[in-house]
């Protein structure tokens, strides 16, 4: 019984379930910041800002960017699963701002690839491989918590 106990806790070790999920977090994480990445290539070629400020905005909408989604990926990882709803949001809106977009001034590969980058991602998020990952991480976060509430 002991033993059995041991096994369970070990399959549900946080290193034990990142090896086994780590490539689709990481296919996810990167398809999500790539789409995001050509949703803003395209907002700023649709809607040029003046050359002086373009770095600026490049720059302010890219640590923004970075900013949303490692949090959103910092709170799945955290077993928080209501947290990939922010990315799915995310994914929405560059899906309206490419489809909305479409045709204007900017090359039609570009929307293309922005189209084919957030289905990809939508997919991704929701395999099964994912979703188990989702469920794994809630459960250790359960185990911290026992772990926390046995130690206090």
């Amino acid at each position: 019984m002991n033993g059995a106990h041991k096994e369970v806790n070990q399959s549900l070790d946080f290193l034990t379930i990142l090896r086994r999920h780590f490539p689709v977090f990481i296919a996810a994480f990167f398809l999500a910041l790539f789409s995001l990445a050509v949703s803003q290539i395209l907002l700023l070629e649709v809607y040029p800002p003046s050359l002086d400020d373009y770095g600026i905005y490049m720059m302010l909408g890219s640590c923004g960017i970075s900013l949303y989604l490692c949090g959103a990926n910092l709170l799945v990882i955290r077993g928080r699963p209501w947290a990939v709803w922010l990315i799915v949001s995310a994914m929405v809106i560059c899906m309206l701002l490419v489809i909305g977009h479409w045709g204007r001034r900017a090359p039609y590969l570009l929307y293309s690839i922005g189209l084919l980058l957030l289905l990809s991602t939508l997919l991704t998020l929701n395999s099964k491989r994912y979703r188990a990952m989702l469920v794994a991480m809630v459960e250790v976060r359960g185990q911290r918590a026992a772990w926390r509430q046995r130690f206090k």
